[in-house]
């Protein structure tokens, strides 16, 4: 059992050191390339690596057993994908600092908290609804202007946010629901198919030429291989050894790591307000983690009973 979690706390800080350089090497290219160009060439190698990981896997034969009353799942998960990754990108355009992106970014377990009360009719405690104000207070801070009129309060890009943590919650609340037995490597193919497929389609649309520097091309496929497989895969690995609640406190910490490693790319800092609400939220993140994980446990006795 402590092998186990020991090697649920190693996915999950590797995932959460791959997620931060995401926001940091999406951010470089981003600066040179569009939107639509930049999602269609990441996708583009996250789907290929996925591809190449499930076949060596025997994951296609895996992928033929699952019921056909699942079927459904797999286009749903997919649309809340293209959602979810379109926001994520479109707010981390958006935004100057890769770190606030990062810290907005706790609203995700706060989302996923209420939904699981919600639609899953969790246990909740008063643990956890300290820690969900506790989160709202950092994100609000984080993400405000400097400017208290109602129309300018907010950072631009912090709608998009919010938007994204909506989007990645009920994906992972429909997971935890119906299909918590599919294999990562299902979960993270069927993710970049469905990708590749809408943002081929988006670029060809959108008419962008096919013009990029060899900066933005390395930017872009680090950021490939990061996101849509390295750090999805690690995820869901790490949820094989470990509760999400736990692996949940040790990802809010993605914005403190991104300060750094922005810094030495972009040379630019948060400003203090903005860290401080970040570290706020993270706060908040691990009481609403310590809130999950003694429910779980209280539930665990109750059931050994």
């Amino acid at each position: 059992m402590q092998t186990k979690i020991v090697k649920g706390y190693f996915y999950t800080i590797l995932a959460t050191i791959a997620f931060s350089n995401v926001y940091v090497f999406s951010k470089a290219a981003l600066n040179e390339i569009s939107l639509p160009r930049f999602l269609f060439l990441m996708c583009g190698v996250g789907f290929i690596i996925n591809l190449v990981i499930l076949a060596a896997n025997g994951g296609f034969a895996t992928l033929a057993k699952v019921p056909r009353e699942l079927g459904w799942i797999f286009p749903t998960l997919g649309f809340l994908e293209i959602f979810t990754v379109s926001t994520f990108y479109a707010a981390v355009n958006a935004i100057p600092q890769p770190a606030v992106t990062g810290f907005l970014g706790n609203l995700f377990p706060l989302f996923t908290t209420i939904m699981g009360i919600v639609f899953l009719r969790e246990r909740f405690s008063l643990i956890e609804t300290a820690g969900i104000f506790v989160v709202f207070s950092g994100a609000l801070l984080t993400s405000f202007s400097g400017d208290l009129t109602l129309k300018d309060f907010f950072i631009p890009g912090v709608g998009l946010v919010v938007l994204n943590c909506l989007g990645a919650a009920t994906a992972t609340v429909i997971v935890r629901a119906k299909v918590n037995n599919l294999t990562p490597e299902i979960l993270s193919f069927n993710r970049t198919f469905w990708l590749i497929l809408f943002f081929s389609v988006w670029v060809i649309h959108a008419g962008t030429p096919f013009t990029f520097t060899a900066k933005a091309i390395t930017n872009t496929v680090i950021a490939g291989i990061l996101d849509p497989v390295l750090a999805i895969l690690l995820v869901y690995k790490a949820y094989q050894y470990i509760e999400a609640s736990r692996g949940t406190i040790i990802q809010s910490s993605k914005g403190v790591i991104i300060i750094p490693i922005a810094f030495l790319i972009f040379g630019t800092l948060p400003l203090p307000h903005q860290v401080a609400g970040g570290v706020i939220a993270m706060i908040g993140v691990a009481i609403i983690g310590f809130g999950q994980h003694a429910v779980n446990k209280r539930r665990g006795k109750l059931a050994t009973k």
